[in-house]
């Protein structure tokens, strides 16, 4: 069965439930593109935190910031989510440690205090210049008063198919390479690449750089399948409405295991 009726097959029968799903999957180097619903806007959960890394990394290329710079871990500014609510009360980190703990565990306090260090606003108009029409940061991490008077955050399976080509792909090599550095220790490991076969967890860090994101309703994954090679492949997976968790990580699951068996062999020889 060709790769695009096996993947519309996955999509039919989890959509079979009565959720909704959107994907993307891109392999440039291959001249292959396969979605569905990928102009959908979704909820984006820890999603919307590579878009604080895109802007993170941009203002550090235009000199307003280095990722270099000192940031204090004030304890009234700590929530819950990641490791940062386990720290110990005081101390200083980089920016640069910040994002890694942002991407690598989706630590909540970490995203909180890059928000505020780069601005809203300028994330948003980040996100904007990139083309990213369905994408909109409109309130940080665990901030359930906005959320009740209608802000949050949006973005749907296209737009993280440029976000990623742009940090992962196409970018400056230093920030690629810092990127998929800190996607490939993503430690979530049950969605993408759930159903991959690998005798230690942490050899998938040369097979897929990703960043997971969940919420009530919605199981997300999406990253760079065989980052190291010469033919990555870009997959974006958006869920809404499942019933349990379950559903949706076993669909990312099965969708993973269906890229890297397809595209393992074009991949191979440059792992």
């Amino acid at each position: 069965m060709a790769i695009s009726d096996d993947l519309a097959l996955s999509v039919s029968s989890f959509e079979g439930i009565g959720a909704t799903a959107g994907v993307v999957v891109f392999a440039p180097g291959l001249g292959f593109r396969w979605s569905h619903n990928d102009s959908r806007r979704f909820p984006a959960a820890s999603l919307i935190k590579l878009a604080v890394l895109w802007s993170l990394f941009k203002g550090d290329e235009a000199g307003f910031w280095s990722l270099q710079d000192e940031m204090d871990i004030p304890k009234d500014h700590v929530v819950e989510g990641g490791l940062l609510h386990r720290w110990s009360h005081g101390g200083r980190l980089r920016l640069d440690d910040l994002a890694l703990l942002m991407i690598a565990v989706s630590d909540n306090t970490a995203a909180n205090l890059l928000i505020d260090y780069i601005g809203m606003e300028r994330i948003n108009e980040d996100i904007s210049s990139l083309g990213l029409r369905e994408t909109v940061l409109g309130r940080k991490m665990m901030d359930f008063e906005a959320k009740k008077m209608g802000m949050d955050n949006y973005t749907s399976p296209r737009d993280l198919e440029k976000l990623i080509e742009a940090l992962a792909l196409t970018g400056k090599p230093s920030t690629r390479e810092r990127a998929l550095e800190m996607m490939s220790c993503q430690k979530l490991r049950s969605k993408l690449p759930g159903s991959i076969p690998v005798s230690d967890v942490d050899d998938l860090e040369i097979i897929v750089a990703h960043k997971t994101g969940e919420l009530p309703g919605s199981e997300h994954d999406c990253g760079v399948f065989f980052h190291r090679g010469e033919n990555p492949v870009i997959v974006v997976v958006l869920t809404e409405g499942i019933g349990s968790p379950e559903h949706g990580v076993a669909f990312c699951s099965d969708i993973g295991k269906k890229i890297y068996v397809k595209f393992n062999v074009e991949s191979e020889g440059t792992l």
